[in-house]
């Protein structure tokens, strides 16, 4: 038996002993509400959040997706982080007219909890169906109790999908009857939706005091001033319109505007023709330069041809041939190893580093040519 010390104490256990054991008790607050104020700038926008109990939430915001078409609203999702692009799965934008705004707004609570509701009323008639019918008793031989709670709660979901469309004051008609025992119920969750929507009375959910509170506590956007754009001036030619007057912009500040090119433009474009020239200039002298050169180096070697007693004296600088650039210039050499640029054999540079062949062993002392020849036989 486990002794009871300060270290493995239930801190809980006196209130139990008390109290006893709090049960978790099924959330009945409101399923949505409005967070802020309702916006109004020539459409009213509002924000909705829904709750997550039962962790339906995500289930109860595609309702209120659907349930916009009936109220004649329109829907857009929120992001919880813009830089994430994240969306946050339990809130939902509302535009649309400000009337109609308000009254989805107030209404949405009370037509999430009828539609529940109903949802779970047909939970029970479906549960009753798989017991008595045929198709559900089949069913039930074949599948497993885990098999049967997974269908169920995918059949309320999709029951709620398909039950929203046809709910609102604005919602179309549908014709559609509760089908026969004799059907397959699990196949056919949007027909009995249809069947069951004209049982939700949306006149019975409706709250006027909310919507009346929503419409009176809206905040109307005060329209921004449209400035007009200054008109663009015209110009009788386009040496006007190069060589107009500069303007003092008063918004801007310091900050100069022309109308036309830069007026230094003129300067840096005499200035590159003069560059120009120069390089012209440049180049004719150094080719005539050359051409010295070329001469006087022909004439020294025409000198050198015959022999001379004394020593020649180096030619200056200035008489010596000027190298090739052609032959000096970059050509693609291939080399003639078949491995590229891998060596098969051992640099000095390789040995000085201290890659070293590794020692070999000495191999058997080459047997000695006798030089003597055998006596011949007799």
């Amino acid at each position: 038996m486990t002794e009871t010390t300060e270290t493995n104490r239930d801190p809980y256990a006196y209130a139990y002993c008390v109290d006893g054991r709090v049960p978790a008790r099924p959330y009945v607050g409101a399923l949505a509400e409005a967070e802020g104020r309702m916006g109004i700038d020539g459409t009213a926008t509002l924000t909705v959040r829904v709750h997550d109990a039962g962790q339906h939430g995500t289930t109860r915001r595609e309702a209120a997706e659907r349930l916009a078409w009936g109220y004649g609203v329109r829907t857009r999702r929120v992001y919880a982080d813009l830089l994430a692009d994240r969306l946050d799965r339990h809130a939902l934008r509302i535009e649309g007219h400000p009337l109609a705004v308000a009254r989805f707004a107030a209404d949405l609570p009370g037509l999430l909890a009828a539609m529940e509701a109903a949802a779970t009323a047909m939970m029970r008639r479906l549960a009753r169906w798989m017991r008595d019918s045929a198709h559900g008793q089949r069913w039930t031989e074949c599948h497993s109790p885990q098999d049967w709670r997974t269908e169920r709660r995918y059949w309320r979901r999709a029951f709620i999908r398909h039950l929203a469309p046809f709910v609102g004051p604005h919602a179309p008609e549908t014709g559609a009857e509760m089908p026969d025992w004799s059907e397959d119920w699990l196949r056919i969750p949007s027909r009995i939706a249809q069947a069951i929507a004209p049982t939700i009375d949306t006149e019975a959910v409706r709250d006027h005091m909310t919507e009346a509170l929503l419409f009176a506590q809206a905040v109307t956007a005060e329209p921004r001033p449209v400035e007009p754009l200054p008109e663009p001036r015209k110009y009788a030619s386009v040496y006007d319109a190069i060589h107009a007057p500069q303007e003092y912009s008063q918004e801007l500040g310091d900050v100069v505007t022309t109308y036309g090119p830069d007026p230094d433009a003129g300067t840096e474009l005499e200035t590159a023709a003069a560059v120009e020239v120069e390089d012209d200039e440049r180049q004719a002298a150094e080719v005539e330069v050359d051409d010295q050169v070329t001469a006087a180096a022909v004439e020294a070697c025409a000198e050198l041809t015959e022999p001379a007693a004394a020593p020649q004296v180096t030619a200056p600088p200035v008489a010596r041939p000027v190298p090739d650039r052609a032959a000096a210039a970059v050509r693609i050499v291939r080399r003639r190893r078949p491995y590229g640029s891998i060596r098969t054999h051992t640099r000095p540079q390789a040995r000085a580093r201290g890659r070293l062949r590794p020692p070999q062993r000495p191999g058997p002392a080459a047997r000695p040519a006798s030089t003597t020849r055998k006596a011949a036989r007799p």
